[in-house]
């Protein structure tokens, strides 16, 4: 059976403050990048998703069953890799996977099948029995990236696995990621868009608690064709007055002159190729803010 998560109207408030305004989503597998800056209400609305938090309005329905009647037997098919990873420093990687699997209702047998698999995959072979306390960083997103397919879950959920990552370790994630997303709906949750640009099905940015833009990857570039402009000028001076009135993505020093690529709205000649990271201003950046 096909798998499908429908996010209908979400809201949600954390006492007076809204965290999510109205979320509305309609999820299939595939590769889903939630990008947005930190306080957008990307963890929020993972914590919802996973069934963490509890809706407060809207619904969340998997398979056209409410998640929250759903309960237990809906967190048997979740998988989750949390931005906080604290409290597991004293046990090896070894006992940390057969404890997350007892945890799942795994038995032992399929315990031990898919932890060799897992741990081959992810190339941790070397360092599994170690305490998780003598672990990189990019070795504990290894781990923690296991854990959260331990048990073939439906729905993966991953907040910020890149974190503290160098560039070959994220390259090698994101190609755990597109590996297992087949038959799964992966959520990928991050504010770095070079992250999900190459291996996302589609794109959600979130800003301000609100949904801003959801498609392809050449959808969102195609939303900035003929805003993007590059102008070459004297001095710093008047690259602070492209800064006050446009949002300015990069600013290149070349020679005794700076190269200012900007966006503006207004229709002229000489448009640029648009990229992701102008996307990402664009969408989550007030000119008067950056």
């Amino acid at each position: 059976m096909k798998i499908k998560l429908d996010i209908n109207n979400v809201s949600y408030n954390f006492n007076h403050v809204k965290a999510l305004d109205s979320i509305s989503l309609n999820l299939e597998p595939g590769i889903y990048g939630l990008i947005g800056p930190n306080g957008a209400g990307k963890t929020t609305l993972l914590r919802l998703i996973s069934n963490i938090l509890k809706v407060q309005e809207g619904a969340i329905h998997y398979n056209g069953e409410s998640i929250g009647k759903l309960n237990k037997n809906y967190r048997k098919i979740v998988g989750l890799m949390p931005q906080s990873q604290k409290g597991y420093d004293q046990y090896s990687g070894f006992s940390f996977l057969h404890y997350m699997a007892l945890l799942k209702g795994l038995s032992k047998k399929d315990a031990n099948q898919q932890i060799d698999f897992l741990v081959r995959q992810v190339s941790l072979e070397d360092s599994i029995h170690r305490k998780i306390q003598t672990y990189s960083g990019g070795m504990r997103q290894r781990l923690m990236f296991a854990q959260s397919i331990l048990g073939n879950p439906k729905i993966v959920i991953l907040d910020e696995p890149t974190a503290g990552l160098d560039p070959y370790e994220r390259i090698k994630l994101r190609n755990y990621v597109s590996e297992i997303a087949t038959d799964k709906i992966v959520i990928l949750a991050t504010h770095v868009m070079q992250d999900v640009e190459s291996i996302a099905d589609k794109l959600i940015l979130i800003n301000n608690g609100k949904i801003v833009f959801v498609g392809s990857n050449q959808s969102l570039l195609d939303t900035l064709k003929q805003q993007v402009y590059e102008v070459i000028v004297p001095s710093i001076t008047e690259v602070r007055k492209y800064q006050s009135v446009y949002r300015v993505s990069r600013v290149y020093k070349q020679d005794d002159m700076y190269r200012v690529r900007y966006i503006d709205t207004e229709l002229k000649e000489g448009t640029l190729i648009p990229t992701f990271e102008d996307a990402y201003l664009y969408y989550m950046v007030d000119h008067e803010d950056f």
